[in-house]
């Protein structure tokens, strides 16, 4: 005997307008959360603590406290929006040495791709229940609250894939070509904020060219349409590698690229990554990242949720887009096994703590997906068992990956664990530049000093790097004229710039020499008076 209609949970329209009590509660949950979590890190001293943290602060800095600002600090490797975004509260000096120039900016991220990965699992399931659950699987992810109160770019680039994937859902729902355009936005700044935004691109145009029953020639504009905006990023960046260093892939293959990277790691220590070469090998680290940073819960409910998806023929395809939340898994994957890019997790060798974050890329997967096991269709008391059953997992996942403390969340002990301001030598450049240094010009590789400038209060506009273009070729004829000090580390720029041209650096004296085992020598010059 079937059910009252009355005795189910009320099915949503595909137009969904949220209650506004719903979103009042949602909204100041998200806000509480995120405001928490960052107070929360900051008070102990771990917002801060990655070498990639410090170095997305000297560039966001450096786009305006720079010998050349503007433009020409751009530079290459890293994508250029995640500095953008900071540099107007990199300015502040508290904000900029503390690093909550990007931590707000991530805390913000977390806040707004809350908020849709909760719109878009309620829309897509027509009910506000499983909203509910893919806002807990993703904002009671211990790892990412941390992640989102640092500077890193990872809760960026969650965010436009989200706004990216929710757009193309209501693309699909209303076929409207201005909720097109703004996916495409999303996607475009997608691709200036990480590599991984790129590869989701031909999934993505893919989608819009199925998504709607259109004839196929206006099937076809919609998807070059898409394509075109999202692929500016892309192209605006080659030619921004083309002009600036001439050679578009410079952040590929260039001197400061993960290949070149890893090239000097082999030549020096013949230590090849564990996942080089292997696609297997490299699944399984990433498979084993993954239960590290979000856990095997979520996991195993995100897996029986793609099988629910597939099962689902009624609304397979309006969900379909979710399966572009997969992407990242094959890209990470490849990466790691072609690409030079290192990932070492402590249960398998070299049992260390190296780029654990990549895997909070699959976070919204796992958010979405378990919502799909909660359908509208089911049985009054049946649904409130699964969604019970859903939070009690959920939950009890966060406790237990944060039951041993904020340092020991694996995103944060890895952080802890490899943190520049340890090293001795930089710790003994810091100490000789606090006795010592009395202003001018400082030349110094860009990104190798993290700590040294803000421990030190020196500004960048008293320093020379790489990033300044318009003095690379004065200082191989005529450096003493532009720089007082000289910090040279074996093997950094500025150790090839003195090697390449040693008489024009004999007016500068040493006054201070080290070697460090396991982190190489430094020294440091001082121009001779004249």
């Amino acid at each position: 005997m079937s059910e009252p209609a009355s005795a189910r949970p009320p099915v949503l329209s595909a137009e969904l307008t949220l209650p506004a009590q719903i979103c009042v509660g949602v909204w100041t949950a998200i806000v509480v959360v995120a405001s928490a979590s960052l107070y929360f890190f900051y008070s102990r001293g771990l917002t801060n603590i990655y070498g990639d943290a410090m170095a997305h602060m000297e560039g966001a800095r450096r786009l305006f406290d720079s010998l050349t600002p503007g433009y020409d600090e751009i530079g290459t490797v890293w994508l250029p929006l995640p500095h953008l975004l900071a540099a107007p509260l990199a300015i502040n000096d508290f904000l900029w040495k503390t690093g909550l120039a990007g931590s707000l900016v991530s805390s913000a991220a977390l806040i707004v791709t809350a908020w849709f990965v909760f719109r878009l699992a309620t829309e897509m399931n027509r009910e506000v229940a499983a909203g509910v659950v893919a806002l807990g699987g993703f904002l009671l992810c211990p790892n990412m609250l941390y992640l989102a109160s640092t500077p890193l770019t990872e809760p960026r680039a969650i965010l436009w894939m989200v706004l990216m994937v929710y757009g193309l859902f209501r693309y699909q729902e209303s076929g409207s070509v201005r909720v097109l355009i703004g996916a495409g936005v999303a996607a475009f700044c997608g691709t200036l904020t990480r590599y991984d935004g790129w590869s989701v691109l031909p999934f993505a145009a893919l989608f819009v060219l199925l998504a709607r029953q259109y004839p196929w020639p206006k099937r076809l504009r919609h998807a070059t349409l898409f394509s075109a905006i999202a692929g500016a990023g892309p192209a605006l960046w080659l030619l921004h590698n083309a002009y600036q260093f001439g050679n578009a892939l410079e952040f590929y293959n260039g001197p400061y690229s993960a290949q070149a990277i890893y090239a000097h790691q082999l030549a020096t220590t013949a230590f090849a990554f564990p996942t080089d070469g292997s696609i297997l090998v490299s699944t399984r680290y990433y498979l084993e990242d993954l239960k590290l940073v979000i856990g095997v819960g979520p996991l195993v409910l995100a897996l029986l949720g793609l099988i629910a998806w597939a099962a689902n023929a009624p609304d397979r395809r309006r969900r379909a887009v979710a399966l572009l939340f997969l992407v990242p898994l094959p890209f990470n994957i490849q990466a790691m096994a072609h690409s030079a890019v290192p990932l070492y997790v402590p249960t398998l060798f070299p049992n260390t703590y190296w780029n654990l974050r990549l895997g909070m890329e699959m976070l919204p997967a796992a958010a979405i997906f378990p919502s799909f096991l909660l359908s509208p269709g089911l049985p009054r008391r049946l649904h409130r068992l699964v969604l019970a059953g859903l939070l009690l997992i959920i939950v009890g996942q966060a406790v237990l990956i944060a039951s041993h403390g904020a340092r020991e969340l694996a995103i944060a002990k890895e952080g802890l664990l490899n943190t520049p301001c340890r090293s001795h030598r930089q710790q003994a450049v810091i100490r000789v530049l606090r006795q010592v240094y009395d202003g001018g010009n400082i030349l110094i590789a860009s990104g190798k000093w993290p700590c040294v400038m803000r421990e030190v209060s020196i500004p960048f506009h008293k320093t020379l790097t790489g990033n300044n273009r318009r003095f690379r070729d004065l200082l191989r004829a005529a450096p003493a004229k532009w720089a007082e000090w000289i910090v040279r580390g074996d093997g950094d720029d500025v150790d090839i710039l003195m090697r390449a041209y040693p008489e024009a650096y004999r007016s500068f004296e040493t006054i201070f020499q080290a070697n460090f085992p396991g982190e190489g020598s430094v020294e440091i010059y001082r121009r001779r008076g004249d």
